[in-house]
């Protein structure tokens, strides 16, 4: 791919790019409701429209490892993305989006379940600049049941 090419496609993604760390709430079950600290880093690789995610989330106040994400948001003309993203619990996930200004919601495209995963059926997520802060949100439903916010996040630059 040519570089000014490259380039074209990248520009708008690079708001994303950097090491994000801040606090999120479980929102699955308001009774049950939960804090963690979210570590995101959003990393372009060299010479690639691809920005490689890693994500890891600990339980506040323990520290102890909750969650962790590992994958490559793919990056095309006039904003459109797909998200890969493998997660240890028994999931692979492929979404597809476009980017609307400093926000890129993503759709599910195709869901892999693990066989002894819950019965996950359905993901969204979200990435969203707004006043300095990238805001992560996750949407799930597990078995039949409708897609209901499970995660959110506000997270600060730390880092390039």
């Amino acid at each position: 791919m040519p570089a000014s090419s490259l380039e074209e496609i990248l520009q708008p993604f690079r708001f994303l790019v950097g090491h994000w760390q801040g606090r999120g709430v479980g929102l699955w079950d308001p009774d049950s409701s939960f804090e963690f600290q979210e570590d995101l880093k959003l990393e372009l690789i060299p010479g690639r429209a691809i920005i490689r995610l890693t994500q890891r989330t600990v339980e506040v106040p323990s520290g102890s490892l909750s969650h962790s994400e590992l994958g490559f948001l793919r990056l095309f003309e006039g904003g459109e993305a797909e998200l890969v993203v493998a997660i240890p619990a028994g999931y692979t996930e492929v979404h597809g989006g476009r980017l609307e200004g400093q926000e890129l919601q993503l759709r599910l495209v195709t869901l892999g379940v693990a066989p002894r995963a819950r019965p996950l059926s359905r993901t969204g997520r979200s990435l969203a600049l707004r006043a300095g802060q990238l805001h992560h949100h996750i949407d799930i439903a597990v078995g039949e049941g409708a897609p209901v916010a499970h995660v959110a996040s506000s997270l600060n630059r730390v880092g390039a």
